[in-house]
């Protein structure tokens, strides 16, 4: 994990509302986990380059399994991952 990146993925989650929300909930807490950054059969998620990108892709994940999937920045990667809260599991 590089700082750049760690205050990137905390940037992405502002503003400062969203940020407490997210980490009342424990949502932000996830972004620290190994599988912020691989699925859980231990390969690599998808990596997108920037939030634009990452965003059509959770449209069309949405479209296609009907659930919500919300994108994030990586810590470890400093990219972009899609991922579901457990509300939506």
């Amino acid at each position: 994990m590089k700082l750049k990146y760690l205050y990137r993925a905390l940037k992405d989650q502002m503003p400062l509302k969203r940020l407490l929300t997210n980490l009342w909930k424990g949502h932000v807490l996830g972004l620290f986990h190994k599988r912020s950054h691989y699925t859980y059969s231990g390969k690599e998620k998808v990596r997108y380059n920037t939030k634009e990108t990452a965003i059509k892709a959770a449209k069309s994940m949405q479209r296609k399994q009907g659930a919500y999937f919300s994108n994030y920045c990586c810590i470890y990667c400093g990219g972009y991952h899609l991922g579901k809260n457990r509300e939506n599991k």
